[in-house]
């Protein structure tokens, strides 16, 4: 029975890539054919503007035959003003028409040494997002949660808001996982950083 469970669980999982560079039609019906059925492409950058590769690499994954296109936020910190930088990706979403079903925002590279200002920046980023009514989930490691927020930090929406977790084990599943943050069911895993793949750089994610 519990490999009939494992065997089952194989079989319905999926995988994807996300990518932070240009990447064309032809490299994602590449991925499709190579069992690759979902897509996160960057599309705010942490210089704290807009990434010009985003409507492109949307476009291309769903011209490539993704099932599902999602897309990651990768903040500013330094830049200050977390509401603002959600209002301005989200009015470039909806000007280029994106079609993106949910938005993961990236908490990691250089924050401050404060738990307190680094836990109102993600809060009021959180917020912004909940309030315009943005589908969205968060993509950080326990080591970056813990380094920025503290360990016994509890994000108060993790209930309802699905993570995506890094780490590089090679290995397309949750056995790994431990709770951190409110968090004690991943969404995603993502398993392989920088890979050269169907002339494209990707990192690889699992999702059961």
């Amino acid at each position: 029975m519990l490999f009939f469970t494992l065997l089952i669980a194989s079989v319905f999982a999926t995988h994807g890539v996300d990518m932070s560079t240009l990447t064309s039609v032809s490299s994602f019906q590449c991925f499709v054919n190579k069992g690759y059925t979902f897509a996160i492409p960057r599309c705010w950058r942490s210089t704290g503007s807009w990434d010009p590769y985003c409507a492109n690499n949307c476009a291309n994954a769903h011209a490539g035959g993704m099932s599902r296109v999602d897309a990651y936020f990768f903040p500013c910190y330094s830049c200050g003003n977390a509401a603002g930088q959600v209002n301005s990706f989200w009015q470039k979403v909806i000007s280029n028409q994106l079609k993106i079903t949910t938005v993961w925002f990236d908490i990691e590279g250089t924050w401050s040494s404060s738990y307190a200002a680094n836990q109102q920046f993600f809060m009021e980023m959180m917020n912004q997002a909940r309030a315009i009514g943005i589908v969205h989930g968060v993509y950080v490691s326990q080591h970056y949660w813990n380094s920025f927020f503290g360990g016994s930090y509890i994000y108060p929406y993790a209930s309802s808001t699905p993570l995506w977790y890094p780490h590089y084990d090679h290995n397309p599943s949750f056995s790994d996982f431990s709770s951190f943050g409110g968090w004690s069911n991943p969404a995603i895993k993502q398993y392989q950083g920088t890979t050269s793949m169907c002339s494209a750089s990707v990192d690889l994610s699992y999702q059961p």
